[in-house]
């Protein structure tokens, strides 16, 4: 597990999204959030790979 941060809150949104199956359709306004927070996470951690690769050639 690289990004615990990324996990836990892929795993908040998927809570986020059985509420909103089960109990009211607003519980998805979170998940969204936290879906786009985690895609800024994870463009950022490929941005930092990209320029250590670069750096090691």
């Amino acid at each position: 597990m690289k990004n615990k941060k990324v996990t836990f809150l892929a795993i908040i949104a998927l809570i986020c999204i059985i509420l909103a199956i089960t109990i009211d359709w607003l519980f998805l306004v979170p998940a969204v959030i936290i879906m786009i927070i985690n895609q800024k996470e994870l463009m950022k951690n490929k941005k930092k790979q990209k320029i250590n690769h670069k750096n090691k050639e």
